[in-house]
């Protein structure tokens, strides 16, 4: 994309997300929103050269005009991160406990032990299912954030 065009964009998300942004900080959107609040949910300057590098903020500041409650609490980590590891924690639930199981929990706000013993029983019954096999990786990413945000 041609740095005008960039530039243009850029300056039409912050004409536009002025009314958005009246309840967070500019300096907030880079570290809660984009990108960087994924990959580094709990290093805010890590988030925020992330942010910046990426796309010069562009994906921070649109995710915060379009879905600004996705930036807020947290969600939209959760979801990236059972997305992303999904495998991993599939196999961390059967055993009952592991590292990435240990995030996921601290991630949805949970201690690392306070309600595994219910997310492995509904657990239990997502992968119980008889179409469970045939679900797409994004259906049973979805099924487990439903469950760990519900917890």
């Amino acid at each position: 994309m041609s740095k005008i065009i960039k530039t243009l964009i850029i300056s039409s998300l912050l004409v536009y997300s002025q009314f958005s942004m009246a309840a967070r900080e500019f300096a907030d959107i880079y570290v809660e929103c984009g990108l960087g609040s994924i990959i580094a949910p709990t290093n805010d300057i890590v988030a925020v050269v992330t942010n910046v590098t990426w796309d010069s903020g562009t994906t921070a500041i649109s995710s915060n005009i379009s879905s600004p409650e996705s930036c807020q609490g947290g969600k939209a980590k959760v979801a990236a991160f059972i997305n992303e590891s999904y495998d991993t924690l599939e196999k961390e639930l059967a055993i009952g406990s592991g590292t990435y199981l240990d995030s996921l929990m601290v991630l949805a706000g949970h201690q690392p032990q306070q309600k595994l013993s219910d997310l492995r029983s509904g657990f239990a019954k997502i992968v119980a299912k008889s179409d469970y096999v045939e679900q797409s990786h994004f259906e049973k990413s979805k099924a487990l954030y439903n469950l760990i945000v519900n917890i």
